[in-house]
């Protein structure tokens, strides 16, 4: 009996189905269609029946072994209930806290022996330090610490690009350092190692006397364009800033990739149609609220986890991503002229993603293969 391969979202194996499970499941995907669901919701329609299917490019990439690595991303949204159950058990450990630690100073500091108390007590301390039950724990990202996800049913899945890249940025730069905040500097120093108050002052004042000049200098300058060359050749020397190299932070990474499709056939056409159209459709937000107040209000977009694989499993000798956002997306339909297929499908479409992470990856996060 013929079988046809349907991928799956969970590393490990595409299912396959009988040709009679395909028919099925196609009626399924036509029904859902035809009621007003999404493709989305269309593809989750068939995993409710014959467990998690994807879309993929090309169709089998996921159970070709000589294809072998490719990309997964799972799509997360943020779930309203979850957020507002989030809020009620954020404010129901505060209330627990306040609570006993008023009952612990009116006994004068001393614990309750209730070891049920206790527990309840450790148990909210610990949803507070965990970013109050969303499992986001520590994350430096405010957004997935404090918005619970939802990841959705299903996954897409394509080939990996000819190169992928990865950049580490830490960030530095110049600072002017004063002479007066060196003069500071200098005179805590001094303080601290028993240097007399006078000769503190005294170099205080010599050094903001010459940075007086230095500023009038500016001032006249401006005024007259020229004169602070003119004497600094008379004195054959210059005024220069004293500067210093200064760590300022750690930049988020960005992740850029560039796929082309060029389906073999109308199943695989539609397949990449729906794939442009769930990067469009999740990167996008909606408007909220009615527009009360004078202005309008948007919910936030659904955000990516990234994986890369071999043949069925995460590649470990390549860096892990964390949680992205879709910051931008670029669709060309044709190459050096358009052409088409039957009933207008484009032969080519090039599609270009970036994201950017939530988190700021720290020396922690290397330690974890990030």
């Amino acid at each position: 009996m013929a079988h046809i391969r349907v991928s799956g979202n969970v590393p490990g194996g595409p299912r396959a189905l009988t040709a009679s499970e395909a028919v099925q499941a196609g009626k399924i995907t036509a029904d859902a269609m035809s009621s007003g669901a999404t493709p989305w919701e269309a593809a989750s329609a068939v995993r409710a029946k014959y467990g998690t299917t994807s879309l993929s490019y090309p169709l089998n990439v996921e159970g070709d072994s000589q294809l072998g690595h490719y990309i997964m991303f799972f799509i997360n949204k943020i779930d309203p209930s979850a957020l507002q159950a989030a809020s009620a058990a954020r404010g129901k450990a505060e209330r627990i806290i306040a609570e006993t630690d008023q009952q612990i100073i009116a006994r004068g500091g001393s614990s309750s022996d209730d070891e049920e108390a206790l527990a309840e007590y450790r148990a909210a301390q610990a949803t507070l330090a965990s970013g109050g039950g969303t499992g986001a724990g520590e994350s430096n990202s405010i957004l997935l610490r404090n918005a619970p996800v939802k990841r959705l049913t299903g996954a897409i899945s394509l080939y990996m690009p000819p190169n992928v890249t990865v950049n580490y940025e830490s960030k530095w730069a110049d600072q002017d350092v004063g002479i007066l905040a060196q003069t500071g500097f200098d005179a805590i120093k001094g303080f601290m190692a028993g240097k007399a108050v006078g000769d503190q002052f005294a170099d205080f004042f010599e050094n903001a006397a010459h940075s007086a000049r230095k500023s009038i200098w500016g001032a006249i300058d401006t005024i007259t364009p020229g004169a602070k060359t003119l004497y600094a050749i008379e004195r054959g020397r210059i005024i220069t800033p004293k500067m210093e190299v200064m760590f300022e932070g750690i930049g988020r990474r960005n992740f850029s990739y560039v796929f082309t499709f060029i389906p073999k056939s109308a199943t695989e056409a539609k397949a990449v149609h729906n794939i442009v159209w769930n990067f469009k459709y999740h990167m996008a937000a909606n408007y909220v609220g009615g527009g009360q107040h004078g202005h309008r209000e948007m919910d936030i977009p659904n955000i990516f986890d990234i994986q890369y694989m071999h043949i069925g499993y995460e590649n470990r000798n390549l860096n892990k991503i964390g949680t992205c956002a879709l910051t931008k997306m670029d669709v060309e339909y044709g190459g050096d002229r358009y052409v088409s297929h039957e009933g207008g499908v484009p032969q080519t479409t090039k599609l270009t993603l970036n994201f950017t992470e939530l988190e700021i990856i720290t020396k922690d996060h290397i330690d974890q293969g990030y």
